[in-house]
Order: structure tokens, then C-alpha cells, then sequence
């Protein structure tokens, strides 16, 4: 099968939105060039209490104001910023996790760029609204999914060029493996909900294998690869999970839900989650439909107090 570029992959998609998705890539390339160069920590934390590498903070500011500058882009907002930032025209939304997984930097471990795009929307806004979402692996090799309207699209820069022909692809939309068999669940086993470390008693009883990296990315990237389940769960100090409904829930909904798989709350949909600001926490759990509607299932049948850790 003939290999397609990423221009191919977008061929009939808005042309500024195509621009928009071209610039992206283009800059994903300089992030992988940057990584072995910046290995330094600084003193700075992000707005969730988080310690910023140099590389976080660069990325950051290499996203913001490329996007910014485009004439592409009207509001970018960032895990790295406590505020939005906006231009003086362009017509798309753009949320960010610059560099998720940053913490592995030293060990040489996955890390990724998670991005959502919204077309005339203000930002924090409904995932469900996103009009595309997409993330780029930094890893043995620099990868990049994209969820467009009509699917998902696996991509590797394995070609030459500008990223317009660089990343190729098989130009199949992706699917879920039907019959999955790893899962990944974040957090610490002792603060897990009850019903979340028996299902996941339950997975292992199946069969499953645990696969856990701790960049979101790269655990969510085998899942959407292989098939199986993947979770940021409710924890027993932390109801609202971990991760952020706006920068890394809402763009892996849409892709997971591309694909073919389900995206929840544990009692819903997270695409349809009304957010009610850029700092929102949501608790995720993504994956083969199968399996999440199981996990909903459970969570609909606790009674009072039995979340609490036995």
C-alpha cells in the first residue's frame, strides 16, 4: 500500500484549518530537535503546583507564539499558563499540554504534545465542540495521531522535508483493536477507589498486562494501539482525578471516540462534560467501548460510602 503524507491525510479539510494542523507538525520537529538539549530543571512550577523543566517552559513558549503570530489562531491556552492568551484575530481555539510526560526527560522515557482545536469557540470549552485533536510522541522515533471528524490517522516522520511530507502514513483510519489486553490505571493502588482496584483485579484475572509509563501520552498511545483500557480514576484524596478536562481529557476523548472506543467520567460521556473553567480536573477513564461501558456499570452500582478503601 502506497504511503501518504500528512498533506494527503488533510487534502479535504478547510485550508486554514489544514495550515493550522501543518504548522503544528512543523513544530513538533523542533520540540523532538530540542529534547537532548534540555535536560535542566528550573525553579518554576506551572499553575497546578507542578515543577517545570526548561523544556516545558520553552515548548510553551515556542507553541504560544508561533500559534499566536500565525493569523491562524485567536486564543491559545495552556497547561504551563493560568490564563488563556489571545491574539488580535484568527479564527481557531487552541489548548495545550505542551510537553506532557516532561518528568521522564532524564530517564529518556516517552514523553508528547497533547493539542484540541476548536473552530469558533471560546475557551474553556465543550469537548464536544472540538473540531480536531491530535498528539505527538517523542520517543524512539517521532510519531504524531490525528483525530480528524472522519477518523483517526497514525503518523510517523519517517519521510523528508518540511512536515507537510514528512509524516506519513498507511492513509487508513485507525480503529480500537476489538479484543484488547493491556490496561494502565494512574495514581497510587492504595488510593484507588474500590471499585476501580477491582476492576482492575478483574482485568489482570483476564489476563490483561499492566503497562504504566506516567506520561499520559504514551500509556494512552498502547491502549489506542493495541486495545484495552486506560484510566486517570477518582481517588480516595483526589475525586476529580488528575488530569485536566481542558488540555489533556477533552483532545484524547475525541480521539478515543474517533477510533471507535469510549470516552467517560465514569458516569458519562467526557465529551460532554460542561466545563467550568481552564483548571477543571475531570476523573478519565478511555478505552475499548466494552470495557468502559463495564467500568460505568460498576460505578452506577455503588452504593453510599463504597468508594472508600477497604
Amino acid at each position: 500500500m502506497k504511503s501518504r503524507t500528512l498533506s494527503d491525510i488533510l487534502e479535504s479539510e478547510d485550508r486554514s484549518f489544514r495550515k493550522l494542523i501543518l504548522l503544528l507538525a512543523q513544530l513538533s520537529i523542533l520540540i523532538a530537535n530540542k529534547i537532548p538539549r534540555a535536560l535542566e530543571t528550573t525553579e518554576n512550577v506551572n499553575p497546578y503546583g507542578e515543577r517545570q523543566t526548561q523544556i516545558d517552559v520553552w515548548s510553551n513558549r515556542l507553541l504560544t507564539s508561533k500559534l499566536l503570530r500565525s493569523g491562524l489562531v485567536k486564543q491559545v491556552a495552556s497547561e504551563e499558563m493560568d490564563q488563556p492568551v489571545e491574539a488580535k484575530r484568527g479564527q481557531y481555539s487552541v489548548v495545550l499540554d505542551p510537553l506532557d510526560g516532561s518528568s521522564n526527560i532524564r530517564t529518556d522515557n516517552l514523553m508528547g504534545t497533547i493539542v484540541g482545536v476548536y473552530s469558533d469557540s471560546v475557551i474553556p470549552a465543550k469537548g464536544r465542540h472540538l473540531l480536531g485533536a491530535m498528539y505527538f510522541l517523542y520517543g524512539p522515533y517521532l510519531a504524531a495521531v490525528l483525530g480528524l471528524q472522519d477518523g483517526v490517522y497514525n503518523l510517523v516522520a519517517a519521510g523528508r522535508g518540511s512536515a507537510s511530507k514528512r509524516f506519513v502514513s498507511d492513509g487508513e483510519p485507525h480503529r480500537l483493536p476489538p479484543h484488547g489486553g493491556i490496561y494502565g490505571i494512574g495514581g497510587l493502588r492504595r488510593k484507588w477507589i474500590t471499585i476501580v482496584r477491582e476492576f482492575a483485579e478483574s482485568l489482570e484475572h483476564r489476563g490483561f498486562k499492566l503497562r504504566y509509563g506516567g506520561s499520559f501520552v504514551g500509556d494512552y498511545n498502547q491502549i489506542l494501539m493495541n486495545g484495552g483500557f486506560f484510566a486517570y480514576p477518582e481517588l480516595v484524596d483526589a475525586p476529580q482525578g488528575k488530569l485536566r478536562l481542558q488540555f489533556e481529557s477533552n483532545p484524547l476523548a475525541f480521539i478515543t471516540e474517533k477510533a471507535g472506543g469510549s470516552a467517560s467520567t465514569g458516569i458519562g460521556p467526557i465529551l460532554d462534560v460542561e466545563p467550568i473553567g481552564v483548571d477543571q480536573r475531570i476523573p478519565t477513564y478511555l478505552g475499548n467501548a466494552d470495557l468502559v461501558a463495564e467500568l460505568e456499570e460498576l460505578m452506577g452500582n455503588q452504593t453510599p460510602h463504597s468508594s472508600a478503601p477497604a
